[in-house]
This record gives C-alpha cells, structure tokens and sequence, in this order.
C-alpha cells in the first residue's frame, strides 16, 4: 500500500515504510484502511500492491464511508468513489488513468459502484 511509485521502488517492503495500515478487512479484496500519520486527512493510497484490490477509507468521526477504490491487475488504481458532495453529484466517482486521476472527470456511481458502497455501508461483522 503505497503512493507515487512506492511499491515499485522497494521501499514498502518494511513497515515502516508504509504509509498505511489495514483497520478491517471486509473479505480477502476489501480493506478498510487509516494513514499510520493520524493527522493527515484521509485519502487512500495511488497504488495497491495487491492486484484487484478495492480499499476503503471511512470518515474520521466513522459516521460513513470517506471514499473507496478499486485498482487493477497492475496495483493501479482505477477509480475511486467520494461520498462527499461535488458541484452536486452525491456521491461520485473521479476515473484514474497510469496512476493519475482524470483531471475534471467527475461522474455518477455506476450501478457496480452503488452495490459496493450499500454493501460496505451495511457491512456487519
């Protein structure tokens, strides 16, 4: 779990190294994820080192889920959801290309997309 490139550099072989630790996980593909540095906001990481993988971010309070992503067979990732208003699209996605959002792309959820935010939001251990 790193950004710019981390993982590929070599650097999140340790753990200290990483930025981030999983909370929860959800099933063997959705992990719950916090920034071990509790004062930075929340945000998930640009790349997974696991290939597939959706991370999931909740709000500081818990009170919903902050943001979720899906990354591809390359650890990159995809797309990521916010759940957040934007310009009045609530909840939205932003579409990632070679590691970089999309610059002014933002869109409604698909219906993929709705199914996994009702799913994380009713999880129940």
């Amino acid at each position: 779990m790193g950004s710019n490139g981390s993982f590929s550099s070599g650097i999140l072989k340790s753990e200290e190294g990483r930025a981030y630790e999983t909370i929860y996980k959800m099933d063997d593909n959705i992990v719950v994820l916090e920034q071990k540095n509790k004062r930075r906001g929340v945000k998930l990481p640009e790349e997974s080192h696991t290939p597939g993988r959706y991370y999931v971010a909740f709000k500081k309070d818990g009170s919903d889920v902050k943001s979720f992503a899906k990354y591809g067979q390359d650890g990159l990732k995809i797309w990521e959801v916010h759940t957040d208003d934007h310009h009045g699209l609530k909840p939205h996605y932003h579409p990632w290309l070679n590691g970089e959002p999309v610059e002014n792309d933002v869109r409604k959820l698909t219906q993929e997309m709705l199914i996994m935010l009702n799913r994380i939001r009713n999880f129940k251990n």
